[in-house]
C-alpha cells in the first residue's frame, strides 16, 4: 500500500514544533512526579542560627527546567536578598548559590527566599551555608 501525500516545508516545520512541545511537556510531567531531592547527610540547614556576612549560601531547588528558569531564580534571590553577590543557578544540578551581604538569621533568610521563589512555581527544598 503506497500513500502519495504531498508534504511541504511548512508542514515539516509545524510537525517539528509539535514534536518539541510534546517533548517539553513529557519532561515537565516527569519532573512533576519526581521525588524531591533528598538532603545529603552532610547538609546542615542554617535555620535558627546566624549566617555571617560573606558566607556562601547554597539552595537546592526543584522545578528548574531551562536557562530561563535559572534567570527567574536569580531574580528571586535578588528580590529576597538585596545586595547578594555572585549569584549562580544551574537547572542541570537543581542548585543556586550566592554570597550573603549582611548578617541574617537562617529563619529570616529562608522565609524571604520562600516568599520570592515559591510563587514562581519552583520548590526550595533546603539550603546550606559554606
Amino acid at each position: 500500500m503506497k500513500f502519495n501525500v504531498p508534504v511541504n516545508t511548512t508542514d515539516i516545520v509545524v510537525l517539528i514544533i509539535i514534536a518539541l512541545v510534546f517533548v517539553a511537556g513529557v519532561r515537565a510531567l516527569i519532573s512533576f512526579f519526581r521525588d524531591p531531592k533528598k538532603k545529603p547527610a552532610s547538609a546542615v540547614k542554617p535555620a535558627s542560627r546566624l549566617i555571617r556576612s560573606g558566607s556562601r549560601v547554597a539552595l537546592y531547588i526543584d522545578g528548574m527546567q531551562c536557562g530561563m528558569c535559572e534567570s527567574h531564580i536569580k531574580d528571586a534571590i535578588r528580590q529576597a536578598v538585596p545586595g547578594a553577590a555572585r549569584i549562580t543557578a544551574s537547572h542541570v544540578k537543581g542548585e543556586a548559590s550566592f554570597i550573603i551581604p549582611d548578617e541574617i538569621s537562617g529563619d529570616d533568610l529562608e522565609t524571604a527566599l520562600h516568599r520570592s521563589i515559591d510563587p514562581l512555581g519552583y520548590r526550595l527544598n533546603y539550603m546550606t551555608t559554606k
